[in-house]
């Protein structure tokens, strides 16, 4: 019985930030940077973004894959690039997960951020880049039916582009817990960012 790591989301919520971005770079090779514009080859220093606003795109809910389903329907983060780099690092100033549950009124499961993840962009094509997270650590809380379990979110990879970071069937590893915790769970989820913003080089 696998639990999707709702943590993943979490991660995702670090990658996600980057996601919504979309990789315009075909290479890791050139140092990369988010922009605001998506003229020319390269951005120029007033159109470099210094903040990222992903949310779980309309329609759709975060899932926890198992026998036990948690859904939450909606999550916000909150991301700043730092600086430029061939990984561009980023870093997750504030992630929040509402109205997550087992039941259809959502509202018997909560999703605690113990760490804010650490993630690098990595660009892989045209539009296209891999989310790779370094770090990062969520607690999630289901009392009515015993859940009480830590996940790490360190390593989980997410496709980012098209201002969309996508989780599908991410891992997340359980660090410990109470009663139900599962030693791996998946992930999936699809945030959008608020601010459409491109990779550049």
């Amino acid at each position: 019985m696998r639990l999707m790591k709702m943590f993943g989301l979490a991660a995702l919520a670090a990658v996600a930030a980057m996601a919504f971005v979309g990789a315009t770079s075909a290479s890791a090779t050139f140092d990369t940077t988010l922009c605001k514009k998506d003229s020319g080859l390269t951005c120029e220093a007033g159109d470099q973004a210094t903040t990222v606003h992903a949310v779980l795109k309309s329609g759709t809910v975060g899932q926890l894959l198992a026998l036990v389903n948690v859904l939450c329907l909606g999550v916000l983060i909150e991301a700043t690039p730092l600086g430029l780099a061939k990984l561009l690092p980023v870093h997750v100033l504030k992630l929040e997960f509402t109205g997550c549950g087992t039941a259809s009124a959502h509202n018997n499961c909560t999703v605690a951020i113990q760490e804010l993840p650490l993630a690098d962009l990595l660009k892989t094509g045209p539009d296209q880049g891999k989310l790779i997270n370094l770090s990062g650590r969520t607690r999630l809380q289901c009392p009515n039916i015993g859940i009480d379990c830590v996940y790490d979110l360190a390593k989980g990879e997410f496709d980012a582009g098209a201002n969309h970071i996508t989780a599908n069937e991410v891992v997340t590893e359980e660090l410990g817990g109470k009663f139900f915790c599962p030693d791996e769970g998946l992930l999936d989820g699809l945030l959008e960012g608020l601010e459409k913003l491109f990779i550049k080089s």
